[in-house]
């Protein structure tokens, strides 16, 4: 795998002029004076690390003095995004334990779970069985998604084609409605969140015996 292909958490150490920034302080209860402002986040390519320390606009002002990158691989879990989003939330909460004064901001509530309810008929396709085995023939078939979208902005893109190339396979022309009594209460939450929940929640109907699309 090449280097531009994989995927890394970053920490930039930052000019103290980072703590006049609102809110700051606030976030950091156990902060040390003597420690550095320092911000994490992910990138994708060795490439991109190295232009991030050459030149970093905080506030509108080149900020970065150092930093340091740690790869990751995606372990098993399909999401490499979700990956990176914890390794993200726990290098925060370590440096923060430490007394470093971390600049991130708590994660925004900017991302949904759905469900659409299928026609049956997609019960026909070959990969879709495999992927049910204990399916019931009087449960619906069902899609699960994870979008930053609305569930109703998705539906439509799915029910047209247009969310073809974002995993909704077998999808067009099949959506009926969406399904928020099995949804609506978990939304909205962090990106983060919204991808775990995605994979779980489809786990838990196909338990219960739905024929599940999605939930990767």
């Amino acid at each position: 795998m090449s280097s531009e292909a994989k995927s890394f958490i970053y920490v930039a150490v930052l000019k103290d002029t980072a703590l006049s920034v609102s809110g700051v302080i606030e976030l950091n209860p156990e902060r040390d004076p003597d420690k550095k402002c320092v911000r994490v986040g992910r990138m994708s390519g060795l490439m991109h690390a190295n232009q991030i320390f050459r030149k970093c606009r905080f506030k509108n002002k080149r900020s970065i003095l150092k930093g340091y990158t740690t790869e990751y691989e995606s372990n098993g879990i399909k999401s490499k995004l979700e990956v990176g989003l914890r390794l993200e939330r726990a290098l925060i909460q370590q440096l923060r334990h430490e007394g470093w004064t971390v600049i991130n901001r708590p994660p925004k509530l900017n991302s949904s779970v759905y469900v659409i309810e299928l026609d049956p008929s997609v019960q026909q396709h070959r990969d879709v069985r495999r992927n049910n085995p204990r399916s019931r023939s009087t449960m619906e078939c069902l899609y699960v998604g994870q979008t930053r979208r609305s569930p109703e902005q998705r539906f439509q893109e799915h029910h047209t084609g247009e969310g073809e190339k974002k995993g909704g396979r077998h999808l067009k022309g099949k959506c009926i409605k969406l399904r928020p009594d099995l949804y609506e209460f978990y939304n909205p939450m962090p990106l983060l969140e919204s991808l775990e929940l995605e994979r779980d929640l489809a786990g838990d109907l196909r338990a219960k015996g739905y024929t599940v699309l999605g939930g990767h």
